[in-house]
């Protein structure tokens, strides 16, 4: 690995222990670093009113776009709070691909109430790009989730989530 790659920007996922997710965000904030967490508004009841709050989809997960440096800087930093999603039987932070960081951004902000997170390993079947409807363009996998088939989009190693239903008239087989 060159010192170029090495220095690139890439999409990091780590692991926020103790709470400490608003110390990270300001921290990557103050530092001028792209950061996406996977959250949802939830409607809660209150006092005979519904009110809409951000929860965690995949609690105490962050994304992180930076060089490789700058993320063991940061770990460094905050080291019984952070953990680093990392090659499997390695030491090595797993860089995520940008175009599945990007479809995984798109369907998560897409405003989906029915997201769920799903064990990777049920992720199985076709290929898919949707067509149409809310999740247009984005590109994921069909497979069976409690008994209904839904759209799957995932982060391999790291995370998956389902969709609603879609319907057949917006699916694209990717072969």
């Amino acid at each position: 690995m060159t010192q170029k790659d090495i220095e690139s920007e890439r999409w990091y996922a780590c692991r926020i222990f103790h709470n400490k997710i608003e110390y990270i965000k300001q921290r990557l904030t103050k530092d001028g670093i792209r950061y996406f967490i996977p959250i949802r508004l939830a409607q809660k009841e209150q006092e005979e009113n519904f009110v809409y709050k951000e929860e965690p989809i995949i609690p105490s997960l962050i994304f992180i776009r930076t060089t490789k440096t700058n993320l063991h800087s940061i770990k460094a930093s905050c080291p019984q709070n952070m953990s680093i999603y990392t090659h499997p039987g390695t030491t090595e932070a797993a860089e995520i691909p940008d175009d599945e960081m990007e479809i995984f951004m798109y369907v998560i902000t897409k405003g989906c109430e029915q997201l769920e997170t799903i064990d990777e390993k049920l992720v199985k079947g076709n290929h898919v790009r949707i067509t149409g409807g809310l999740f247009e363009g984005a590109e994921g996998y069909i497979t069976r989730v409690h008994g209904t088939k839904r759209f799957v989009v995932m982060i391999k190693g790291i995370a998956a989530v389902a969709t609603t239903f879609i319907p057949r008239c917006f699916i694209e087989k990717i072969e």
